[in-house]
């Protein structure tokens, strides 16, 4: 699995499942809308609802399309819509908010092992269909139902230093290096390549055209962002990157498919979280472990605020 596919299913469980029907609660919500001003504005449109599509001369019309949704998706997003109101009720009578630093904390969690944010917000569109909106929306969900299942429950300080001092790798982010590599069998055909590429040949075309890495090779040897302590990378490799200035080239190395060349594109140092950040984020994790499963508070929630579903939904 590589790194951006890891990413990904990282944010996906932090984000929950919810993300992945949000979309269509939009497009169900504006469906319902378009159609109930078609049906006041145009006196074209039959009794089925306005035609949205054709095919062989047969047409698809709003409501077979709005149907086919709620089979496929009904139960699902209609539990997610009364879940969110009975949260945000919750919020509002316990006074409860999310900042927007909240939700940018989260999210930045979720985007550890993307080359850049905009190739994390690139993936979800891609991947899941979601804007930078919609996933600050849900993390947003996802952070004030959590406060609303913690509510009363008390950490003390002593077990939140314990769990900082077994857990202190967790909250410091290692030194990052942005590398690209070209990988070569033979030990002289590296040494030749690296004293070509000292003398000004472009490393770009030299990977396209020699390296054996096939990950790396087509984008010019780029492979990205890599953690100091990333296991999915040779000792070698990472060490080499440590001693490397921005720019400069390195190697070769004998790795497990030959020998290695890399070159440091950039670097990050090594960040530590504040002890206010660290302290809240294990207050709230050791809290969450002692409070009920989510879905069961969601469900709570929705019992609370007399929630009942009127219409029945069509089988799947």
């Amino acid at each position: 699995m590589t790194r951006q596919e890891k990413g990904l299913w990282t944010a996906v469980i932090v984000l929950t499942l919810g993300m992945l029907v949000m979309g269509t609660v939009m497009a169900m919500h504006g469906l319902r809308q378009d159609k109930d001003e078609a049906d006041a504005s145009h006196d074209a449109n039959t009794e089925e609802g306005s035609t949205v599509a054709t095919i062989n001369g047969e047409v698809i019309t709003d409501k077979e399309w709005t149907d086919a949704l709620k089979r496929r998706y009904g139960s699902e997003l209609l539990l997610q819509m009364l879940n969110r109101k009975a949260v945000y009720a919750e919020a509002i009578e316990r006074k409860l908010i999310v900042t927007p630093q909240e939700i940018a904390r989260e999210l930045a969690a979720a985007m550890d092992g993307y080359d850049s944010e905009k190739a994390y917000y690139d993936e979800m569109k891609s991947q899941l269909g979601l804007s930078k909106q919609e996933l600050e929306l849900e993390a947003g969900y996802r952070l004030l139902l959590e406060k609303i299942a913690t509510i009363g429950i008390q950490i003390k300080d002593a077990d939140i230093e314990h769990y900082w001092t077994e857990h202190r790798e967790d909250y410091v982010s290692p030194e990052k290096y942005d590398l690209s590599i070209i990988v070569v069998k033979e030990e002289e055909e590296a040494d030749s390549l690296l004293d070509a590429l000292e003398k000004g040949e472009d490393f770009e075309e030299a990977a396209r055209r020699q390296s054996t890495d096939s990950f790396s090779r087509d984008a010019g040897g780029r492979l990205g962002w890599i953690e100091r302590n990333d296991p999915f990378q040779s000792e070698e490799i990472l060490q080499l990157a440590a001693g490397l200035d921005i720019g400069n080239i390195g190697g070769p190395v004998q790795v497990e498919e030959g020998y290695a060349i890399i070159r440091l594109n950039d670097k990050e140092e090594q960040q530590v979280q504040s002890a206010e950040e660290v302290r809240e984020e294990i207050r709230m994790q050791l809290a969450l472990s002692q409070a009920d499963p989510l879905p069961q508070v969601e469900q709570m929630l929705r019992n609370k605020y007399e929630a009942v579903i009127l219409s029945e939904i069509p089988a799947s």
